[in-house]
């Protein structure tokens, strides 16, 4: 039989809002897709470069982010 520990509402609503905040952040990458979109579109070659260079650039930095708060949330809720 699998128990439960109850939920603590400070610190586990803490670490949900920072594994929540952490998506949020690589869910603004939806700007860039779209512009991105619309580089590919209008053939524009600079555009893409450029945009493709961002994208590059920042989804790694976003997503460790997201995946160090997603392992603090399930230490925290899960293991313990």
């Amino acid at each position: 039989m699998i128990r439960f520990k109850p939920f603590k509402m400070t610190s586990n609503w803490a670490l949900l809002q920072d594994l929540e905040d952490a998506f949020g952040h690589i869910m603004h990458f939806e700007f860039l897709i779209d512009q991105l979109q619309e580089a590919v579109n209008n053939d524009d070659r600079m555009g893409i470069i450029s945009i493709a260079a961002s994208l590059t650039a920042f989804i790694p930095v976003y997503t460790e982010n997201f995946d160090k708060k997603m392992q603090v949330a399930w230490r925290k809720i899960v293991i313990e």
